[in-house]
C-alpha cells in the first residue's frame, strides 16, 4: 500500500511528522516542541557522584536538572578499575568522581532522573553502531532465516573493528553493500567527533544531540511502503536532502518541497485525526468505542460495544467489536507513543476459539510497530497484558500541561465541599487567638458562598475572639486554594498597650496626690523627671481642691526655697491646666471647656 510522509516544520514552536496511507488514514505520527525537547539518544560527558551497591547502580551528574541513574550492568569494562578496597581477587568497580561518557535511554519522569547507559549506540539509516560493545545482531522484524543469513554474509564483507559492534535495522534488509558501507562510515566519523569533543570538555555537559527533526523522521520512519516525502519548510528540506545524498542517494527523487498556500496537513485532512489522539475516548466504526486511561502504574484500555450491541447474539457482537478494537488499539499505541505496562480489558467472550482469534489479530496489528513489545494471552478475566518499549515522552506529555485546578485528575471538589474546607481553615486560624485581623482571599464562588451561607458563623467568630474577618474573591486564585494574611495583635495594639500602662501609672500618681501623700526631696537635689515616649494623659482636675492637698502644698512651700520650691510645685502640678486642655483632641477640648465654663 502506498504511503506518503508529511513533515510540517514551518512553525518551529511545534514540528510534526505524519505518515498516511492511500485511504488518507493516519499511520504514524510524531511531534517535537523546543520547550519539551527530548533527551533520549543524547550523549553526555558525566561524572559519577556515588555508587550504591544495594541498588547495583550509580548516580551520575550529566548536566541535567536531576542526576541520572546508571545501572552497573550497563557500564562497559573500559570504565571499571582496580579491585574493590584493594582486595586481591576482587571485581573491578566504578568509582565516585570518575568521568564517563553516557547516553540517555529514557526521559526523566516526575521525581525519577533520566536512565543512562555507558554502552553508546549510534543509529543510522540501515545500521546501529555500538562503538564500545562488540557483537552483531539483526532486527527481530526480519524473521525469515534465509533473509537473515543473506544479511550476515553481506556484513562479513565490511571490515568492522573487533572492539565495535552493530545491529542491522529492518531498513537494511535488501540493501546493497555500498549503501550499508556508506552508512557505517558516516557513523564511525560521528563517533570520532564525539570522542574528540569529550576530551576537550572537563565539566558534565552534552557532547552530542540527536539529529534534526526532519532527518530523524527519515531515519526512523522511512519504510519501503513510502513512495513520497513532502516538506513545507525550506531549511528542513535542505537538511533532509543532504542526509539522503550522503546515505541513500536513490531516495532523493522522493523528496519534494511543498509550496502550496493550503497548509500541508489540511490538504490531507489530518487535523481531525490528530485531534482524536489527545482524546480519552476513540470511536469504532461498528458503534463501539475504546477508552484509554494512562495512570502512574500502567495504561488501561477498556473496550465497549456501545451502540453496536446486538441483544440476539451477544457472543458474536463481543467478538466483532474485539477484532475491530485490536486494529485501533495497535494504531493508537503507535500514534500516542504509549509505553510501559498496558492492560486491555476486552469484552468477555465464552468461546475459547474467539479468544485465540482476537490474540492472533492483535499480534498481527502490532507487527508493524517499531517498538519492542512483549505480549501475553487473554486471561480468564478477559484482560490482555503487554509491555511496550518507552523511549520518550508521550504525545500528551509533550503537548499538554497539568491543570492547576485538578492536578491532572480531571476532578475538583464541589462548591459546598470547597467552601466548607475553606471555612474550616479560617476557623482554625481564628481559634489560635493571636491575630486581630484575618484577610482571606478565595475564588469568587467560594467567597460568595461563605459570605451568604456562613454569615452567622462568621459573626460568632468575630464576636467571640474579638477579631476582624475580611473575605475577598479573586479570579486568579485556584479552586480550593485559600490565602490567609494574618495581622497579629502585637502589631496593631502596640501603641494601645503602651497607652494603657502609662494611663495606669498616671492614675497611681494622681491617687497619691488625692490622698495627700508627701514627696520628700533632699535639699540641694533637683527632682528627676522621667521622660515618657508619649504625651502623658491627665485627669481633669476638680474645680475645688481638698483641704489635705492645700495643706500639703503649703508645707512644701515653707520648707523649700528658690528653685527647690519651684521644682516641688512642678511635681505636684506638672503643667498649667490651660496647656492640658490645649493638648486634648478637638472633640474632647470642646467638651472640657464647656464643663469648666459652667463650673
Amino acid at each position: 500500500m502506498k504511503h506518503i510522509m508529511l513533515v510540517n516544520a514551518v512553525h518551529k514552536e511545534q514540528m510534526r511528522m505524519a505518515t498516511v496511507n492511500e485511504k488518507g488514514i493516519l499511520v504514524d505520527f510524531n511531534i517535537e516542541m523546543p520547550t519539551r525537547e527530548p533527551i533520549t539518544g543524547n550523549i553526555y560527558k558525566g561524572r559519577v557522584l556515588k555508587v550504591e551497591r544495594g541498588l547495583q547502580a550509580a548516580f551520575v551528574d550529566y548536566g541535567g536538572s536531576k542526576d541520572g541513574f546508571l545501572p552497573l550492568k550497563d557500564v562497559s569494562s573500559e570504565y571499571l578499575s582496580g579491585p574493590e578496597n584493594g582486595q586481591s581477587g576482587g571485581r573491578p568497580v566504578l568509582k565516585a568522581g570518575q568521568e564517563i561518557i553516557v547516553q540517555a535511554i529514557r526521559e526523566a519522569v516526575g521525581n525519577k532522573g533520566a536512565l543512562l547507559t555507558a554502552y553508546v549506540s549510534l543509529p543510522g539509516r540501515y545500521l546501529v553502531l555500538l562503538p564500545n560493545k562488540p557483537g552483531s545482531g539483526i532486527s527481530r522484524k526480519v524473521e525469515d532465516e534465509e533473509d537473515r543469513q543473506k544479511i550476515k554474509n553481506l556484513m562479513k564483507q565490511i571490515k568492522i573493528p573487533e572492539t565495535m559492534g552493530f545491529i542491522v535495522r529492518t531498513a537494511g534488509y535488501n540493501r546493497t553493500k555500498q549503501e550499508i558501507s556508506r552508512d557505517y562510515q558516516h557513523l564511525v566519523r560521528l563517533w570520532k567527533e564525539i570522542n574528540k569533543k569529550a576530551k576537550s570538555i572537563h565539566e558534565p555537559s552534552m557532547i552530542y544531540q540527536e539529529t534534526d527533526f526532519g532527518v530523524r523522521s527519515i531515519r526512523d520512519y522511512l519504510t519501503s511502503e513510502i513512495e513520497e516525502i513532502m516538506v513545507d519548510d525550506q531549511e528542513t528540506f535542505r537538511k533532509m536532502r543532504a542526509y539522503l545524498r550522503a546515505i541513500s542517494p536513490r531516495y532523493i527523487k522522493m523528496l519534494r518541497h511543498y509550496k502550496e498556500k493550503t497548509p500541508l496537513f489540511d490538504s490531507f485532512n489530518l487535523e481531525e485525526q490528530i485531534r482524536v489522539i489527545y482524546q480519552e475516548r476513540v470511536e469504532l466504526k461498528s458503534g463501539g468505542h475504546i477508552v484509554i486511561n494512562p495512570t502512574e502504574a500502567m495504561i488501561t484500555i477498556d473496550v465497549n460495544s456501545g451502540r453496536g450491541s446486538n441483544k440476539k447474539n451477544i457472543e458474536e457482537t463481543a467478538f466483532k467489536t474485539n477484532i475491530e478494537a485490536c486494529e485501533e488499539i495497535a494504531r493508537q499505541l503507535r500514534l500516542r507513543d504509549l509505553g510501559g505496562l498496558i492492560a486491555i480489558d476486552f469484552i468477555d467472550m465464552i468461546d475459547k476459539k474467539h479468544n485465540a482469534e482476537v490474540e492472533k489479530a492483535f499480534k498481527k496489528a502490532l507487527s508493524i510497530d517499531k517498538a519492542r513489545i512483549q505480549l501475553s494471552k487473554i486471561s480468564k478475566f478477559g484482560i490482555l497484558e503487554l509491555s511496550r518499549q518507552k523511549k520518550q515522552s508521550t504525545i500528551q506529555e509533550i503537548s499538554y500541561t497539568k491543570c492547576p485546578y485538578c492536578k491532572g485528575s480531571g476532578l475538583r471538589p464541589s462548591l459546598e465541599a470547597a467552601a466548607l474546607g475553606a471555612f474550616r481553615n479560617i476557623e482554625s486560624e481564628v481559634v489560635k487567638g493571636n491575630c486581630s485581623e484575618l484577610r482571606i482571599i478565595l475564588p469568587h464562588e467560594i467567597a460568595d458562598y461563605i459570605l451568604n451561607r456562613k454569615r452567622s458563623e462568621l459573626l460568632d467568630l468575630e464576636t467571640t475572639f474579638d477579631i476582624a474577618l475580611n473575605i475577598a474573591g479573586s479570579a486568579e486564585i485556584p479552586w480550593e486554594k485559600v490565602e490567609i494574611q494574618q495581622i497579629l495583635k502585637e502589631q496593631t495594639n502596640h501603641h494601645e498597650h503602651v497607652h494603657v500602662e502609662e494611663t495606669e501609672a498616671n492614675h497611681t500618681e494622681n491617687a497619691s496626690e488625692m490622698n495627700g501623700a508627701e514627696k520628700i526631696i533632699p535639699n540641694g537635689e533637683k527632682p528627676s523627671k522621667k521622660k515618657s515616649r508619649r504625651r502623658p494623659r491627665h485627669r481633669r482636675r476638680k474645680p475645688v481642691e481638698s483641704a489635705a492637698e492645700v495643706s500639703s502644698a503649703e508645707n512644701v512651700s515653707s520648707e523649700s526655697a528658690g528653685e527647690d520650691n519651684l521644682s516641688a510645685l512642678l511635681i505636684m502640678d506638672p503643667e498649667p491646666e490651660e496647656n492640658i486642655v490645649a493638648k486634648k483632641k478637638e472633640p474632647r477640648r470642646n467638651k472640657i471647656i464647656a464643663k469648666d465654663a459652667d463650673q
